[in-house]
């Protein structure tokens, strides 16, 4: 009977995901503010992993900040063609 490996390929997790919201904005506005050095620092200071895995994390953020405000912009559209319809309506 062979042991079970597990799998040396497997990716890290990625611990910006991990933060608190407050945590991650402060990370998140220190690496925006200073934005090429910011990485650059990281690079040198962290490794690439590291870097890598605040980028996706700052990608992921931006993704989910998009689409929270496209829909809340839809749905303030909607409101107001229906206030207007309603109010044309009468």
């Amino acid at each position: 009977m062979q042991p079970i490996k597990p799998h040396a390929e497997q990716a890290p997790e990625n611990p910006f995901l991990a933060l608190k919201f407050y945590e991650f904005a402060a990370v998140s506005a220190v690496t925006l503010a200073f934005f090429p050095f910011s990485l650059a620092l990281c690079w040198l200071a962290f490794g690439p992993t590291t870097t890598r895995q605040l980028i996706d994390a700052l990608l992921k953020d931006f993704v989910q900040t998009m689409l929270i405000l496209g829909l809340l912009i839809v749905t303030a559209i909607a409101l107001l063609v229906y206030g207007v319809w309603q109010w044309a309506a009468v």
